[in-house]
C-alpha cells in the first residue's frame, strides 16, 4: 500500500544459555546439586574472561596493592608516636605488685623494695630484689648465674688468674677449658668462656685423671696456730726513720717453743722470740711467724699487715701538690716554668696549652681531661711536682682547688679482699681529718665475720673512734647529693655494681663508667657531681682486683679508681640502701 512503511519486529535478544531459566526436569537432590556446581563454573569463567581481556583491571589490581602498603606503614607511624603511653600509674602498680610477690618468704627472693619518685615526678618506678640469702647491710658478693658458660672479653690491664680469682676457678682449669697455652699473650679484647659450674666440676674430674708425675709422699707434720701481734712507733711517718714494730708472741706463750723464724714481709727474716724491725719503703707489708715446739710440732701464725703509706697520702710529709681542676676550660698558674710532663718525651708533645704564657708565669690549659704529672722549676728555683686532674665534663668537688695530700685509698695489697667498706671509711677519716688511718687498720678495728662485708654502723663507729664526724642521711634523689656536696661533705653509699655501666675503651682515657666486671654489694665514695645533674663523681677502691693492680692514672701516683663519673640515674636504681653516710671535713683547706 502507498504510502504504508512496512517494519520489521525485531528479533528477541537472546539470553546467554547459561542464565536462560527453563523448567527443572531435575527431581532428586543430587540433580540439584549438580546444576548449581555447573552455574558456579560458568559464572567463574566468565570472570576470569573478563579479568583477561579488560585492560584497565591490572592496573587497578597494582594500584590497591600498593595503595595498602602506603596505608599500613602510614598506619604504624601514627601508631608509633601519636598512641598513648601506659600510664604511670599502672607500672607503678605493677611493680608493687611484683614486689609484694618476691617478698613472700616461700619464693626465692625473700627480699625487695620499689622505689618510687617524688609526687611531681610520677613518670618512674623501680623495683631491686636482693636473694634471700645475702645481706643487704655488707659488702659481700653476690651470687652470680652459672648455669651455662659465661662468654668474657679481656679488659686493659686483665690476666687470667684475676679472671680465674674472681669466678672461683683455678688457673689451670680456666686456662685448659679455653685451650690456652701461653697466658702472658693474651691480648685485650680476646674472647674466652667461663666455663658453668657444671662444667667446672667436669673439668676437676678430668684434670685430676690426667697422668701426673709419681711423688713420694710427703711425711706427715702436725701443725697448730699461734696468735701473735705488733706495736709500732710513729706509725704512718716516712720521714727518713721510717717506723719501727715491736712484735710479739701472744698465745702460746714463747717459752713453748724451741725455734721461730719470723717473715717481715720484704725477704727480711729475724729468729728471736720479739724482734723489733725497721720499715722504710711505702709499702703494705705481710708479716708472719713459724715456730716449733720441742716435739718437732709446727706453729703457724695470723698474718699481721703492716702499712707504711705514700708521703702522698700523709698530709704533713707530702711534697706533692693536688689539683683538681673542674672543667676542661678552667686552668692553673705556675710561677716559673715546666721542665717535664710524665708519661710524656718532651713538653711540647704533651696536650698543654701554653699561649697565655709569659716569662714569668705559665698558665696552663689542657686540651684533653684526665690526669696529668706536672713538674715545674718555680720562681725560687725549687722543683715542685704537681698531680692534676681535668674533670670531663663541668662539676662540682668536694675537694679543695689545691691539697697537699691525696686522701683516695683502694684494697690494693691490703691483705684481703671484701675492703671495700674499709676503704671507704679510710678515706672519709683522711677526707674529714687530713689523718692516714690504713685500710688494714679500718678492718682490724672492725673484724671479720661472714663473707668480710661491713654495715653501716660498724663504719660509722670507726671514722668517730678516729675524731671525725659521720651520720646518717636519706638518699633519694639527685638533689640529696647535691645538698651534701654543696655542703662540703662527702657521702659513703652502698650499691650493687651490677647496675651500672662499664666502660668499652681504656679506663685510664675514659673516666666514665666503672673499670671492672663485678657483680657485687660494694662501698664507694661520692664526692662530686656534674652541673647537669647527670653523674656523681666517685671515688671506687678497686673491688675485684684487690690483690694485683697498681695501676696509676698518667700522673703516676693516683691509682685507678679515683674520680670516676657514673650516671646518677643508675647508681641510685642500683642502691642496696636507700641512704648514706655523710661525712664532713673538719681541716682547713
Amino acid at each position: 500500500m502507498k504510502g504504508f512503511l512496512y517494519q520489521q519486529k525485531p528479533a528477541k535478544r537472546r539470553r546467554p544459555k547459561f542464565l536462560v531459566l527453563r523448567k527443572p526436569k531435575y527431581r532428586s537432590f543430587s540433580d540439584i546439586i549438580t546444576l548449581v556446581k555447573r552455574g558456579m563454573r560458568r559464572i567463574g569463567l566468565c570472570c576470569l574472561d573478563f579479568l583477561r581481556h579488560e585492560a584497565f583491571v591490572p592496573k587497578l589490581a597494582a594500584f590497591l596493592c600498593f595503595g595498602g602498603i602506603l596505608f599500613g606503614a602510614a598506619f604504624l607511624v601514627y601508631f608509633a608516636i601519636a598512641s598513648p603511653a601506659v600510664p604511670p600509674e599502672n607500672l607503678v602498680s605493677a611493680l608493687k605488685d611484683v614486689a609484694a610477690y618476691y617478698q613472700d618468704p616461700g619464693n626465692s627472693y625473700a627480699s625487695s623494695v620499689v622505689v618510687l619518685p617524688p609526687e611531681e615526678e610520677q613518670e618512674w618506678a623501680v623495683l631491686s630484689t636482693y636473694p634471700a640469702q645475702e645481706d643487704p647491710m655488707g659488702a659481700g658478693t653476690q651470687v652470680e648465674d652459672r648455669s651455662s658458660d659465661i662468654e668474657y672479653h679481656i679488659r686493659p690491664g686483665e690476666t687470667l688468674s684475676e679472671i680465674a680469682y674472681t669466678y672461683n676457678i683455678s688457673y689451670e682449669a680456666l686456662a685448659y677449658y679455653n685451650n690456652i697455652t701461653n697466658a702472658n699473650r693474651i691480648r685485650v679484647g680476646t674472647m674466652i668462656r667461663i666455663p658453668s659450674l657444671e662444667n667446672v666440676k667436669a673439668l676437676e674430674v678430668e684434670l685430676a685423671s690426667r697422668p701426673q708425675r709419681v711423688q713420694t709422699a710427703p711425711v706427715k707434720t702436725v701443725t697448730k696456730t699461734v696468735k701473735i701481734a705488733y706495736e709500732s712507733r710513729n706509725n704512718g711517718d716516712v720521714s727518713g726513720s721510717g717506723i719501727t714494730v715491736q712484735f710479739s708472741i701472744v698465745d702460746p706463750p714463747p717459752e713453748s717453743f724451741q725455734s721461730f723464724e719470723w717473715n717481715f714481709g720484704d725477704g727480711k727474716r729475724g729468729f728471736r722470740p720479739n724482734p723489733s724491725y725497721e720499715y722504710t719503703i711505702p709499702k703494705t707489708y705481710v708479716a708472719s711467724l713459724t715456730a716449733r715446739d720441742a716435739a718437732g710440732t709446727v706453729y703457724k701464725s695470723n698474718p699481721l699487715y703492716i702499712d707504711i703509706p705514700h708521703p702522698g697520702s700523709v698530709v704533713e710529709h707530702s711534697t706533692t701538690k693536688f689539683i683538681t681542676l673542674s672543667s676542661p676550660d678552667e686552668y692553673f698558674v705556675i710561677y716559673g716554668s715546666i721542665s717535664k710532663v710524665s708519661r710524656y718525651p718532651d713538653i711540647a708533645s704533651a696536650p698543654l696549652d701554653l699561649s697565655e704564657s709569659d716569662q714569668f708565669l705559665t698558665k696552663i690549659r689542657f686540651k684533653r681531661p684526665g690526669f696529668y704529672g706536672i713538674t715545674a722549676r718555680e720562681a725560687d728555683n725549687r722543683e715542685q711536682y704537681y698531680s692534676v686532674f681535668v674533670s670531663p665534663v663541668p662539676t662540682m668537688h668536694a675537694d679543695v682547688a689545691t691539697e697537699n695530700y691525696n686522701w683516695y685509698r683502694t684494697q690494693y695489697n691490703t691483705g684481703t679482699q671484701s675492703n671495700c667498706g674499709p676503704a671507704s671509711a679510710s678515706m672519709a677519716i683522711g677526707w674529714s681529718l687530713g689523718k692516714y688511718f690504713s685500710v688494714s687498720s679500718v678492718r682490724q678495728a672492725i673484724g671479720w665475720h661472714g663473707d668480710g662485708g661491713t654495715s653501716f654502723e660498724e663504719l660509722i663507729r670507726v671514722i668517730k673512734a678516729q675524731g671525725a664526724t659521720a651520720a646518717i642521711q636519706p638518699l633519694k634523689t639527685v638533689q640529696n647529693i647535691k645538698d651534701v656536696i654543696d655542703s662540703g661533705s662527702i657521702a659513703i653509699v652502698l650499691f650493687h655494681t651490677s647496675g651500672v655501666r662499664a666502660t668499652r675503651s681504656d679506663p685510664a682515657s675514659d673516666l666514665f663508667g666503672k673499670y671492672y666486671n663485678d657483680s657485687v654489694g660494694h662501698y664507694i665514695i661520692i664526692k662530686g657531681y656534674s652541673l647537669d645533674g647527670e653523674y656523681f663523681v666517685i671515688h671506687d677502691p678497686i673491688p675485684s682486683d684487690w690483690a694485683v693492680n697498681s695501676f696509676r692514672y698518667g700522673d703516676e701516683l693516683s691509682m685507678i679508681g679515683r674520680n670516676r663519673y657514673y650516671a646518677s640515674a643508675e647508681l641510685l636504681n642500683s642502691l642496696r640502701r636507700r641512704d648514706m653516710i655523710v661525712v664532713p671535713r673538719q681541716m682547713g683547706p
